[in-house]
Formats: structure tokens, sequence, C-alpha cells
């Protein structure tokens, strides 16, 4: 982008790239500082319904609680009767436990005369790459500076942001 030479008392109404970006500047600054507070209130009133939901709301067979309005609400084509804290689960895993059983059977196993699988097959040796060895060669001599750099490839990217005063 080109940037003229024009006195900047008149970017805010000159024609110029610079006047152009300033004042797409200013609107995102204010959007920006909209949608920060709307936001902020949006999880500040989630929050506080949360609690109510939970206290007063009736709880369903799969364990979420609804609490139903007196009338329907309409919010421009929308309209909606209630309001939900929807209870969802999600599958975790438990590395220790794992090996505590395999363990725990595998010793069963040799114990009653047979082999001790389990555990090799819950946790097989897997080769890895060890990032700080490639270092440590590197200083060693044994990887040239070209070879570190195939290795770790620079990746660019770019966040958008304002720069503050």
């Amino acid at each position: 982008m080109e940037f003229s030479d024009a006195p900047a008392e008149s970017v805010l109404t000159a024609n110029t790239p610079e006047s152009a970006f300033e004042r797409k500047a200013a609107q995102w600054a204010v959007i920006k500082g909209r949608v920060d507070t709307q936001t902020s209130l949006l999880n500040k009133l989630r929050d506080d319904m949360s609690l109510d939901l939970r206290e007063f709301g009736i709880q369903d067979d799969k364990g979420s609680y609804i609490i139903e309005l007196p009338r329907p609400l309409r919010v421009g084509d929308k309209q909606f009767k209630g309001m939900k804290l929807e209870r969802y689960t999600t599958q975790g895993l438990d590395e220790d436990a794992a090996e505590d059983i395999a363990r725990d059977l595998d010793t069963a196993a040799v114990e009653g005369g047979n082999d001790a699988v389990l555990y090799d097959r819950l946790f097989p040796m897997v080769r890895q790459f060890d990032p700080q060895e490639a270092y440590v060669l590197y200083q060693e001599g044994l990887l040239a500076e070209e070879h570190l750099q195939r290795i770790f490839p620079e990746k660019e990217g770019f966040r958008f942001k304002r720069v503050d005063a």
C-alpha cells in the first residue's frame, strides 16, 4: 500500500490510502470495543442463568436442567420458549488405571502359568523423535545447520492486533 504525503490534519477527510485505512481502523476499534463489552455481559448472564437453571430448573432424564418461560419470546425471526443447561459427557482416558490393570492381570496370568501379554499390548514400545537430541547432535558436529533448518522449518503466521499507544 503506497501512502501519500498529504498533511496529517486532512487525513480524515482526504481520499488517500492512509485516510481510508485510518477510517477502517477507527471503525474496527469501535466495533471491537462493543463486541468485547457485549461478550462480557453475555458471559455474565450465561453464568448467572446457569446457576438459576441448576437451582430452579427441572432436571430431565438426561441430566439437563430446563426452565420454561411463562410466554414465548421472539427475537428477530426466532422464537424460544425456555432455557436449557444441557448436560453432555465426553469419554476420558486414564492411562494410570490402564497400566495398573494390565500389570495386575499380567501378574495374575504369570502366577497362573500363562504369559503376561496385556501390558506389552497396551503400552507398546514406539520410536519417538527427540527434538532436543537434534540440537545435541548439532553441537557435537554430527548435524549441520542446514540439517536443523530442514528438520525444524520456520513457519510464518499472522495475527490481527491493535498497536497500543
